[in-house]
């Protein structure tokens, strides 16, 4: 049974059944008396709702320009940000490939590069002489050799890759790596390379060579080559980036004149949107910001926009007698009592979407913007102020898409990100892939080892078996009947995380540990770069129970002004649950059976 409720403005279909396509069919038994009722009621007249035609918009906005890395333990110092830097993902993300002072960690491809853009500088300036020195100064024996300053342990995984690069590059090219840290550590080359070569040309040919690797690889001389950004306990990115004030209304009071500071606390590396920053309210929180004095970092502006009806394909027309597109059929939308997302989108496109009118504005790019006021004009030359953005916070409205704030207080932060990231990226297959899931039977959780980065710089798969867990075979030829084994057998790209309780209010963590091989008595641990890159502990809350997979991968954007930008950085997902690894320590087991 169903029934039909008129209220001035708009009609609502109601069923007493638990079947909305009863409700949503809207059955009358009369269709002349409701067409009737409909103009005695007033709703075919008109006389009191205009349709808007223009919108005026006031908006203010401030450029982002400084960011902080949150990453380190003692945290960063706040540097400007470049206004031609390109993708925002890239600057947060993009790791250094050419790491000085690690014997071995820079892939050998990128050094293979690095001698070829050098050779190409000294050929341009006629010093093709002294590529052909540097070439005989690196030894067959020790050029692409294994680096011998890293844990055997831990060391690095070869695959075909690194044969190759050994069998066809070994004292042929120029290793860039090694030049680059000659260069750092002398201030020159070697004199008996140099040879009569021009000091200014060669200076000249050096400086160019080392901007360019700096621009297209990245150098460090840290430790690592991570960005400041990744938080190695939490596996993730931090950061914070801050605006000057925006420029303050004078007809609108109480409006803030400090800098507006946004912080990224667990940034995943799948891409930058305004919902992945919350709002710093605290004033010691500063970047300096408000201490930029160029004045094109913030502007306000007034905009005559039209307004267009907010529709989407398909949806039910505004008339209730007007044929309709069929593409969409509410009347066999199902949705059941929890689905509150499908009945408020069914909602709305029956009985709200007359009252939604969309209006475009303008904002820069990689700013952080404010409505200052909406005045909307319809058909009849009425102009209605539609709020301020002191009235729109205070009455809760138009709050969809602003940034959260960090202490979860809705304060007045009227305020809309306009992120300059990469609306897309063509990412390469995975260089390496690490899963992190525990085992509650072990009381362990595992990194396990998919792919890690080899020494040339490509990614090696580690395969496992179902098998490789399997007791292995014991002698029965002494009369015995059980087996003792310190531990059951563990597949090689598994290396355990223990859980340690820390002193005090310190959190509890995951801490690296190393496997024991009983059969051959060996000490494995992890070989991802991933893995390396973490010091020590990982935070225990950041492994959940559905776990987290961990991808390097090299990642292509193309900008807004037409440049491409190259950039390896991580991706941080949820993965798939608990891993079994069945590992027993002091186990006895019934001998096998004699074939």
């Amino acid at each position: 049974m169903s029934a039909t409720m008129i209220t001035w403005g708009r009609v609502e279909p109601h069923a007493r059944t638990t079947d909305i396509s009863v409700g949503l069919a809207a059955e009358v038994a009369d269709p002349l008396w409701f067409l009737l009722r409909q103009w005695q009621l007033g709703e075919l007249t008109g006389d009191d709702g205009g349709t808007p035609v223009a919108i005026d918009v006031a908006t203010s906005w401030s450029r982002f320009c400084r960011i902080r890395p949150e990453g380190l333990d003692e945290g960063g110092e706040s540097v400007p940000l470049d206004p031609g830097h390109g993708p925002f993902e890239q600057v947060i993300e993009r790791e250094a490939l050419i790491r000085l002072g690690q014997p071995g960690a820079t892939p050998w491809v990128t050094a293979v590069h690095a001698g070829r853009s050098l050779r190409r500088h000294l050929v341009r300036r006629g010093l093709g002489d002294v590529a052909d020195r540097l070439v005989e100064q690196l030894s067959p024996d020790t050029a692409f050799a294994p680096p011998h300053a890293v844990d055997p342990v831990s060391g690095p995984v070869e695959g075909p890759d690194e044969a190759r690069y050994r069998t066809l590059l070994a004292g042929k090219v120029i290793d860039g790596v090694k030049v680059l840290e000659m260069v750092r550590a002398g201030g020159s080359l070697p004199v008996a390379v140099v040879g009569g070569a021009s000091p200014a040309d060669l200076d000249d040919a050096l400086q160019a060579w080392e901007e360019e690797l700096a621009a297209e690889w990245g150098i460090t001389d840290a430790v690592t080559g991570l960005p400041d950004t990744w938080v190695r306990k939490r596996l993730e990115y931090a950061f914070s980036i801050a605006a000057p004030p925006l420029p303050a209304d004078p007809d609108v009071p109480g409006q803030s004149v400090a800098e507006v500071v946004l912080r990224a606390d667990e940034y995943d590396g799948a891409g930058l949107a305004w919902h992945s920053l919350d709002l710093d309210p605290d004033p010691a929180h500063t970047l300096g910001a408000d201490q930029d004095s160029d004045p094109g970092l913030t502007g306000s502006r007034v905009n005559t926009v039209l307004a267009s009806p907010l529709v989407y394909p398909g949806m039910p027309a505004n008339r209730y007698w007007e044929l309709e597109d069929a593409r969409v059929s509410l009347g066999r939308a199902s949705a059941g009592p929890t689905d509150l997302a499908r009945m408020l989108a069914i909602d709305f496109a029956l009985v709200y979407s007359p009252d939604w009118f969309l209006a475009p504005v303008e904002l820069p790019v990689g700013c952080v913007g404010r409505i200052d006021w909406v005045v909307v004009r319809d058909t009849f030359g009425v102009a209605t102020i539609v709020g301020t953005s002191q009235t729109q916070a205070g009455d809760g409205a138009g709050r969809q898409f602003q940034p959260s704030n960090l202490t979860g207080e809705e304060g007045d932060n009227p305020l809309l990100v306009v992120l300059p990231s990469a609306l897309a990226t063509m990412t390469s297959e995975p260089e390496e892939e690490v899963a992190l899931q525990r085992d509650e039977v072990a009381n362990v959780a595992w990194s396990i080892e998919k792919r890690v980065l080899g020494p040339a710089g490509r990614g090696i798969l580690r395969p496992w078996f179902r098998e490789d867990f399997d007791l292995p075979e014991a002698s029965t030829a002494e009369d015995y009947e059980l087996v003792w084994r310190l531990a059951t057998p563990v597949a090689a790209p598994w290396s355990p995380l223990v859980s340690i309780l820390q002193g005090g209010d310190e959190p509890r963590v995951l801490r690296k540990a190393r496997l024991l091989e009983t059969t051959t008595d060996a000490v494995r641990g992890v070989k991802s770069q991933i893995m390396r890159d973490v010091e020590k502990d990982i935070y225990d809350e950041e492994i959940t129970r559905a776990g987290v997979q961990i991808r390097m991968v090299e990642q292509l954007a193309r900008w807004y002004d037409g440049s491409s930008h190259v950039w390896r950085g991580r991706e941080k997902r949820s993965w798939r649950g608990e891993a079994a690894s069945g590992l027993r320590f002091d186990d006895t087991t019934p001998k096998p059976p004699a074939v």
